[in-house]
């Protein structure tokens, strides 16, 4: 199912799990750096979960 979605609906779930990060006064520089993950990469991480990912980004922030 997620494979069958767009590319900008694959960001906007992306940024719906994170926005923490994107509710940041540079919200144009995070979603040039979302342009830079691949299709494949955010999938990857949207099949995982935000649990694990946001686990993970916590421990080395």
């Amino acid at each position: 199912m997620i494979n069958n979605i767009s590319t900008e609906q694959l960001r906007e779930v992306f940024k719906k799990i994170y926005i923490e990060e994107f509710e940041d006064p540079n919200e144009s520089f995070m979603d040039f750096l979302l342009d830079l993950i691949s299709r494949n990469d955010l999938i990857k991480v949207l099949k995982k979960g935000n649990r694990y990912y946001y686990s993970i980004f916590k421990k080395y922030k």
